[in-house]
């Protein structure tokens, strides 16, 4: 369990693909370990995650 971080730039502009090297950096000083950031993943990571990862339940409708 715990979560899961994506690091990405969100970028929409050429120029802002350098944030990625920020976003790590801040990832790094916050303590999240790489495994946790599946960004880091293999593809055959992020892949078996996708099958093993449960459907979130959710609340009924009324």
């Amino acid at each position: 369990a715990g979560v899961l971080f994506a690091v990405d730039t969100d970028a929409h502009a050429p120029g802002q693909l350098d944030w990625q090297a920020y976003g790590c950096a801040r990832a790094e000083e916050c303590g999240v370990p790489a495994e946790r950031v599946v960004t880091t993943w293999t593809a055959d990571e992020l892949l078996d995650w996708t099958r093993e990862r449960r459907t979130p339940v959710r609340a009924a409708q009324g």
